[in-house]
Order: structure tokens, then C-alpha cells, then sequence
């Protein structure tokens, strides 16, 4: 009889754990951080922790080449590519501003819209936004239509992002101009409770600072330049913390702002993430599945304003793998298992070199001699393309040739807008008047490349940049003649150092790691694309890939399924 009962409980232990190792996840949280290179978890991983980034490389599959395959690499594109698992030529979001031809050439701004009501919104509801410009389902609209019961929150700094992530559908918070959490009239009447109740306790506020101190000593980090970083330098007589910003300059700055350069942005982030996280762990979504996507658009901007070279940068990732231990701890916390959750981590794109701009800015602030990188590093930074006056010799080449007119509209994310009603209505040729914009700008220095949406329409390219130029070329909203810049070359902005935009790896090589839902730990260094992380999910948590999805799903995830 004890044999019997032995062999009964053994059965019945066998049975529990073959369930548990077929389950499979019902709640994905996807970090995506803005401008993160591939290279940067592996070139400052001596100063991090235990529990951030490194939990998640040393327990999960670290994709070590992960590439976005299209242009440009905004990150609205690349959060659209990444959410819906396709390429823009498919998702229509291959731009932020187009022109719509049908309405005399109307600008429209992605996401958003006239504001027509007068009417004063409930705090925390704005108003001029719009889901209108999705033509593909995300991976969080695949979710809620899963069930009743399955729910999904985006979050972002901001708008665009956290709109790209949620799609139409499910829970979509950012950052207004007040530095609160609020989303658009479009998601909801009303904030909820427990967004409302975050802001009125004022939790973003207890991360904002007078000043950015930095983590760790100067000898403990790699990069050199610096110009808003306060330094603790130990071989100082005189004040603890040398700068070349004097304290109290950012305190005067708008909260929002110190969020989105500072990494306060982050920690205030993950915060707010752990309430969300919390909302999706409520009853009501027990039987169904839950995905949690958080942008961190303050790297971008911080990467944008310093530099991928700056100590502004090392410090954020440092601060930032702290606030992401925290957050992972708080996460492990909530589940039985690891196999219960999926935790992405992911970039939309990476950024170029430093402008020598930052170098000159740096010494006309008077920065120490240490601040400055020397001219032999500044000589290889990313140069300027003015693209306002690409716009105004163009025109003016055309208007040579056809006679003085405002042939061209605008240049966004490089590419150029003819004014095609003007070109109908003077007889000419559309494919030719592209033709000769594309033949002539090549004469323009810095442009590498130049390709007409007459050629994109009319064949296949299988490799090269002009590949991945189609992968991202939309025929209804891309320019006439899409424009790539020589390596290392930027387009003028004097608020900018870095900027994306390039067919270049520094742009397009990304981290990619999937951490739990059994997947076991593993190093993979064979091609991967962004797109394939959608479909994957999807097939991880048991719901349809979205519907315009054709990457391949990862074979890790497979191969997880199969065991």
C-alpha cells in the first residue's frame, strides 16, 4: 500500500512538472531603450551590476546580430517595425511628416490632428492625436484580440513612441509638457485611477535634480569628454566636483526637460512601469495575456545631445542598468516562476559618431583639457548635411530646367516631395523629373546615394543599400527621391551631435536579448532581423502573430516550444 501511494505521489509530481515545463508564458514585458548601439552592453559591462543588464545577458539569449534591414531608422519606424514584425514598405510608417496628394498636397504630421473641440479635456486626456495612420496590427492589438481577458499597456517619453508600441488599442501613457503621465483622447475619455493617483503623489518629481552628479569617479570610466556631467575628481583641492556647468542651470529648466536629458527620465520610467506592470497583475487578466511595452526615449535624447562618446552617456547606461535591476527584482517578485514571464530587451536603432560640433562647443564653454576629445577623434565624427539647403539648390536646379516654380515641397527623414499636381499641370514627366532631382543630387557633398520611387515601384533589390531602402520605402507616403548620406554624415541641427538615419551598422546593428518563458541561456551570432521579435512573442505567449507580420520566428523560440 505505501509502494502504491509512493508510486501515486510520484506520478502526480511527474504530471505537475511536465504542465509546468508545457506552459507557457502569459505576461511579455518588452524594454525597448532608444539609441542603444549593440556594442554598449558589452563595452561598459565592467561598471555594471549583477541584477540589470547582466541578470539579463547571463540567463536569457543574447542575439549578438540583430539588424534593422530598412530605412530610415527613426524611431517611430523602427517601434512601428518592431511592434507590428514587418517592414514600413508593409506598415505604411515609413515617415513622420508626408504630404497627402489627393488634398493639394496637405502636410501631414504622423499621429496627429487638428484639434477641432474647444472644449477643455479631463486632466491628462490630450486632445490633436490620432490612431488613424495604422494600417498594420501591433503585437499589443494581437494580444487584446486574444480574449477578453488579455490586456496590454505602452509606455514611452514619448508620444510617437508609446503610440508605435500600443497600436490602436490597450492602455498608452507619456510624458505632457508638465512632466505627468497622460495619454490622448483617442485611448481614453478619462485617466484612469491609478495613472491619476501616481501623478498627484508627484513620483516624476522626486527623481529631478539641481544638477547631474555622476555615479562613479572619472578613472572609472572609459569615455573622456564631457560638458554637463558634475565629476567627482579626487585629486581636487578646491571643490569636490569639477564641471562646465555651473549648478542651478538646470534647475531652471522645465521638469520634462530634466526628464528627457537627465537619467531621471529612466529611473521615473521604471517607476511608473512597476504601476502598470501591477495593473496588468490585477484578477481580471489572470486568464488571459498581458504585454507590457516601455520605450526609454531619454537615452535618444541624451545620445542626441552628448554624444555616443560622452560620459553623459556611460553614466546614463549605468544609472539606467541600476533602475533596471530594481525593476527586474520588483518583476521576479510578482511571478511564481521565470517561465510565467518573457522580458525583452531591445533598441529601435543606433546612433552615429560625435559631430565635431561637440568638440568645438566644448572648448568654446571653456571645458578642461580632459572634456575634450582630441582632434584626431574629433576628425572622425559625424560631418553635417544641410538639408534646407539641399532643398533650395534642387529647386533651383529645376527651376532652371522647367522654369522658376516651387518644385519641391520638403525633405523629410531624406526624402525628397515633388509637388506632382505642379508637374502634371506643366506636362511633364513624373519618372523624369525624379530622375534628374536624383541624378544631380549626387553632385551634393556628403550624399552617398540617391533613388527614385519610380525605381523602387518598378523592381526587386535583393541586397545593398538599395535593399533596405525598399524595405522602408512606403509608395504613398515616401518622398520622390529617397537620399543616403556617406558614412558619418548627419543632417544639420544645431541641437544634435548624433542622429540615425543611416544604412550604416552603427546605425542598424542593435541588442537584442530574450530573457525567461524557458528559454534557455544561449549566445546566438547568426543574422537576426528586428522584425522576427513580434512573430516570436506571439508564438511564446500563444496568440496570433499580428496580421501583416512576415518575419521568421526566432528559432530559439522553437525550439523552446518543441521541447
Amino acid at each position: 500500500m505505501k509502494r502504491f501511494t509512493k508510486y501515486i505521489l510520484t506520478l502526480l509530481l511527474a504530471t505537475t512538472s511536465l504542465v509546468a515545463q508545457g506552459s507557457k508564458p502569459t505576461l511579455a514585458v518588452n524594454i525597448i531603450v532608444s539609441g542603444m548601439r549593440s556594442d554598449d552592453l558589452t563595452c561598459y559591462a565592467e561598471n555594471f551590476g549583477e541584477e540589470g543588464f547582466s541578470r539579463l545577458m547571463g540567463g536569457g539569449v543574447v542575439f549578438t546580430e540583430c539588424y534593422a534591414d530598412f530605412l530610415p531608422t527613426s524611431s517611430a519606424v523602427s517601434l512601428a517595425s518592431i511592434a507590428t514584425g514587418t517592414q514600413p514598405a508593409t506598415h505604411g510608417i515609413s515617415t513622420t511628416r508626408w504630404y497627402e496628394r489627393s488634398v493639394r498636397n496637405t502636410p501631414v504630421d504622423l499621429c496627429r490632428t487638428a484639434v477641432t473641440n474647444d472644449n477643455p479635456a479631463p486632466q491628462g486626456i490630450l486632445r490633436g492625436y490620432t490612431t488613424a495612420h495604422f494600417n498594420a496590427q501591433t503585437l499589443a492589438e494581437a494580444v487584446i484580440a486574444s480574449g477578453e481577458e488579455s490586456h496590454a499597456i505602452s509606455l514611452a517619453h514619448d508620444p510617437l513612441s508609446a503610440m508605435m508600441l500600443s497600436g490602436g488599442k490597450g492602455e498608452c501613457y507619456w510624458l505632457d509638457e508638465d512632466g505627468n503621465w497622460a495619454t490622448a483622447d483617442c485611448y481614453a475619455e478619462v485617466l484612469p485611477s491609478w495613472v491619476k493617483a501616481h501623478n498627484d503623489i508627484g513620483f516624476n518629481a522626486i527623481y529631478v535634480r539641481d544638477s547631474w552628479l555622476a555615479r562613479f569617479s572619472s578613472a572609472s570610466y572609459r569615455n573622456s569628454r564631457h560638458s554637463d556631467l558634475r565629476i567627482y575628481n579626487p585629486d581636487s583641492k578646491g571643490s569636490r566636483r569639477e564641471s562646465s556647468k555651473q549648478k542651478g542651470d538646470s534647475a531652471e529648466a522645465k521638469m520634462r526637460e530634466q526628464l528627457m536629458l537627465t537619467p531621471a527620465g529612466n529611473s521615473a520610467m521604471l517607476e511608473f512601469a512597476k504601476k502598470a506592470l501591477n495593473r496588468l497583475l490585477d484578477p481580471r487578466y489572470d486568464k488571459g495575456v498581458r504585454v507590457l511595452n516601455i520605450c526609454l526615449d531619454t537615452p535618444r535624447h541624451i545620445v542626441e545631445k552628448y554624444g555616443p562618446d560622452s560620459m553623459e552617456w556611460e553614466d546614463m547606461l549605468y544609472c539606467l542598468d541600476l533602475s533596471l535591476a530594481e525593476f527586474m527584482t520588483h518583476l521576479l517578485a510578482q511571478v511564481k516562476s521565470e517561465r510565467d514571464i518573457v522580458v525583452t530587451l531591445c533598441s529601435d536603432h543606433g546612433t552615429s559618431p560625435t559631430s565635431p560640433h561637440a568638440e568645438r562647443s566644448a572648448t568654446a564653454k571653456g571645458a578642461t583639457a580632459k572634456s575634450v576629445t582630441s582632434s584626431a577623434t574629433a576628425s572622425k565624427g559625424a560631418e553635417r548635411f544641410n538639408v534646407r539647403q539641399a532643398e533650395v539648390i534642387l529647386n533651383a536646379f529645376l527651376s532652371a530646367r522647367h522654369g522658376q516654380q516651387n518644385w519641391i515641397l520638403g525633405c523629410h527623414d531624406r526624402g525628397i516631395y515633388l509637388d506632382h499636381e505642379l508637374i502634371y499641370k506643366q506636362g511633364k514627366s513624373l519618372a523624369q523629373i525624379q530622375h534628374e532631382v536624383a541624378t544631380f543630387a549626387l553632385q551634393l557633398r556628403g550624399v552617398a546615394s540617391a533613388i527614385t520611387a519610380t525605381t523602387l515601384c518598378g523592381g526587386a533589390f535583393p541586397s545593398g543599400v538599395q535593399h533596405i531602402v525598399q524595405n522602408g520605402f512606403s509608395p504613398r507616403r515616401s518622398g520622390d527621391v529617397i537620399l543616403t548620406l556617406l558614412p558619418r554624415r548627419i543632417e544639420s541641427d544645431s541641437k544634435r551631435v548624433s542622429a540615425t538615419g543611416s544604412p550604416y551598422n552603427y546605425d542598424r546593428h542593435l541588442p537584442l536579448i530574450i530573457y525567461g518563458g524557458g528559454i534557455k541561456p544561449a549566445t546566438v551570432r547568426t543574422r537576426t532581423d528586428i522584425t522576427s521579435l513580434a512573430p516570436s512573442l506571439a508564438l511564446l505567449l500563444g496568440v496570433e502573430r499580428p496580421d501583416c507580420s512576415d518575419a521568421p520566428v526566432l528559432k530559439q523560440v522553437i525550439d523552446t516550444l518543441e521541447q
